[in-house]
C-alpha cells in the first residue's frame, strides 16, 4: 500500500498544480474598471442647473462603459458652480461622474424595434450651438443602452435666453427606433 502511495502521489499532484495555473488565468480578463466622466449642464435654478449637469455627466459614463461592453452599477456623482447669469436668471454646473464598471453579459436580443426617445437640457452661446449640445447628449444617452437606431427626430425648446443674448438654454429631445 505504501509502494502505491509513492507511485500515485508524483502523478496527481503535477495535474493539480496544472489545473489550477489554467483556472486562475481568466480571472484576470473581467477586472473591474473605474471610470469618470465630466460634463456641464444649466437651469433656472440652482437645483436645476447642478440637476441637468449631473445628468449629463452620468450618461457620458454610460456611453463610455456601454462601448466598452460595461455596465456601471454604483455611480457617484459630484458638481460645482461654473457660472450665474448677472441678474441670477441661470446656473451653470459642471459634474464628474465616477464608478466602477463591470463587463456586462449579454442581454438576449429583441427581434423587433424599440422606441427610445430621451431629453437633455444644454446651453450655448448661441440657440444652435446649445441645441447641438442637447442633442449629442440625448442620442449618447440613447446610444448608452446598446443596439441600432434608425429615424432619428429632435424637437427642442427654449428655456431661458439672457437678455443680451450671451447665453441660451434649451430642452432637446431625441427620439429613434432603435434594435440590439
Amino acid at each position: 500500500m505504501a509502494f502505491l502511495r509513492r507511485t500515485v502521489l508524483p502523478a496527481v499532484l503535477p495535474a493539480v498544480l496544472l489545473l489550477s495555473a489554467v483556472v486562475a488565468v481568466p480571472v484576470s480578463a473581467y477586472a473591474d474598471t473605474y471610470r469618470t466622466a465630466t460634463s456641464t449642464g444649466s437651469g433656472a435654478t440652482r437645483a436645476a442647473g447642478a440637476a441637468n449637469a449631473e445628468a449629463n455627466a452620468r450618461a457620458e459614463l454610460n456611453r463610455q462603459a456601454a462601448q466598452a461592453g460595461e455596465v456601471c452599477p454604483s455611480v457617484s456623482v459630484s458638481s460645482s458652480l461654473v457660472y450665474t447669469a448677472p441678474d441670477g436668471s441661470a446656473y451653470v454646473y459642471q459634474a464628474t461622474a465616477s464608478g466602477t464598471c463591470v463587463t456586462q453579459t449579454p442581454a438576449p436580443q429583441p427581434s423587433y424595434p424599440v422606441p427610445r426617445s430621451e431629453t437633455r437640457q444644454a446651453g450655448g452661446s448661441t440657440p444652435s450651438a446649445a441645441v447641438q449640445a442637447g442633442s449629442q447628449a440625448a442620442r449618447a444617452a440613447i446610444l448608452a443602452a446598446g443596439g441600432s437606431c434608425t429615424g432619428w427626430t429632435t424637437t427642442s425648446a427654449l428655456v431661458w435666453a439672457a437678455p443680451d443674448s450671451s447665453w441660451h438654454v434649451y430642452d432637446v429631445t431625441v427620439s429613434a427606433s432603435c434594435t440590439n
